[in-house]
């Protein structure tokens, strides 16, 4: 038999329209991976660090007091010591820089877009001047899922630098959304996404797969050695994609929110937290995005009470009086109520069964802040945590001591691992090249 092309193959099983379904029918079979997925987590008015901070060796290591939520995931995380953040730059107050330099690497521009208006200083400055790490991302993707980012926040609501972490462009800030119910209808009112929907779309793959394996199956017993070795090949990659429609697809529904609730209420933060982590993590199951965010509140503007914790202060004033004992004790509280939330998120992904492991094992998580100390503005000691991605490259289990790097390494690593590779810098403020060293394998 002569040389067996796609085309003609496609036209002897009578499937030339079914082209788009049949990956497998490439030069070679090959097998897909579980997809990279990228989170970016932020909390607000960094952390004290000998509370945060591990104790012990690289791969030796007990969490500090706020970090111990994340016990149960410790073999996941990498917990990232020294690092800093560019934040000389003279444009805008500490706090109003750091929350858009954190995921950018840049500036704020300059101008009078806005203007600090509570006497402290004569601060002027204009949005940010760089698009953000995951936006770079989710450009280079072009992967056809429903929504090329996903943004989600708590309380996010002032239009200013200060409340907005993700750009697509310089001077183009998103908006995460700030109402559960409000996501949830948007995510999933859609029948792509009903259990029942999704059942009927696997049954109807399966049906044309079946079909495919037939004809081939059929085909293979005229052919040539050479030429059956190639369908041989080829029904082997249809099994792997007979295979991708199990699980994780079966781990995709509508979840359960419970009642709404008023998302502009302080007292509601728990809960707008909770259910906003659902949907974050059901959009993952459900791979309605791979680039995806969640913002707890502004920077220098979280001035609310904690009443959940019993703690009444504004957290903003409670971020100065580090050196104070009560203040010292509530600012942990807090901070240890961030981990017990960053730690159901890993929960929730490490409940997602995907290839030989869970969402979490393909997943980079990344949760900073836009500051370190928070009582001096110092953007040195920044807390940062990479959780998740051990299938993908992260070397997990790990204190990895950063000597001082500028988190523009982390940002390279974050496209690194999301394929980008050919990204050495990130932002305009980056004064290095490559990676974080010893972050991904």
């Amino acid at each position: 038999m002569s040389r067996l092309s796609r085309r003609s193959l496609l036209r002897a099983l009578g499937a030339a329209s079914l082209a788009p379904l049949l990956p497998a029918l490439d030069a070679r079979a090959q097998t897909s991976a579980p997809p990279r997925r990228l989170i970016l987590f932020f909390t607000p008015h960094g952390a004290i660090t000998d509370a945060w901070l591990p104790t012990g060796t690289e791969t030796q290591f007990s969490l500090g007091p706020v970090l111990r939520p994340l016990a149960r995931h410790q073999s996941k995380l990498v917990v990232l010591g020294g690092m800093k953040m560019p934040g000389e730059d003279p444009v805008g107050a500490p706090h109003t820089k750091g929350l858009p330099l954190l995921w950018t690497g840049s500036r704020l521009q300059t101008g009078g877009t806005f203007q600090r208006t509570d006497g402290v200083g004569g601060f002027t400055y204009g949005w940010n001047s760089g698009p953000s790490v995951d936006q770079v991302v989710a450009a280079s993707l072009q992967n056809g899922r429903p929504y090329p980012s996903l943004e989600l926040g708590v309380q996010c609501y002032r239009q200013e630098p200060s409340a907005r972490m993700i750009y697509r462009a310089p001077s183009f800030p998103l908006d995460p959304g700030t109402d559960p119910q409000a996501v949830f209808n948007t995510l999933f009112s859609s029948q792509q996404v009903e259990p029942a929907a999704l059942t009927r779309a696997r049954a109807e793959r399966r049906s044309v797969i079946d079909l495919v394996k037939g004809e081939l199956e059929s085909l293979n017993r005229d052919l040539g050695v050479v030429d059956r070795h190639k369908i041989d090949a080829h029904l082997t990659a249809m099994r792997e994609l007979e295979r991708s429609l199990a699980p994780p697809t079966s781990a995709c529904f509508a979840p359960a929110l419970g009642a709404g609730v008023g998302s502009g209420l302080v007292a509601n933060r728990p809960v707008l937290v909770d259910q906003q982590l659902s949907l974050l993590a059901q959009a993952v199951a459900c791979d309605l995005s791979r680039v995806l965010s969640f913002q707890y509140s502004s920077a220098d503007n979280d001035a609310y009470p904690y009443p959940w914790l019993g703690i009444d202060a504004n957290h903003h004033l409670l971020s100065h009086e580090e050196s104070e004992a009560v203040a010292r004790a509530k600012r942990i509280q807090i901070t240890t109520w961030f981990s017990e939330k960053f730690a159901l998120l890993l929960d929730k992904l490490a409940a997602i069964p995907e290839g030989g492991g869970t969402a979490l094992d393909n997943t980079m998580v990344v949760w900073g802040s836009e500051l370190g100390n928070a009582q001096n503005h110092s953007f040195d000691d920044v807390p940062f945590i990479v959780a998740g991605g051990g299938a993908a490259g992260v070397r997990t289990g790990r204190f990895l001591q950063t000597n001082g790097a500028l988190h523009n390494r982390l940002l390279v690593s974050m496209c690194h691992f999301m394929g980008l590779t050919n990204v050495q810098t990130f932002g305009n403020l980056d004064r290095g090249q490559g990676p974080l060293p010893g972050l991904l394998s």
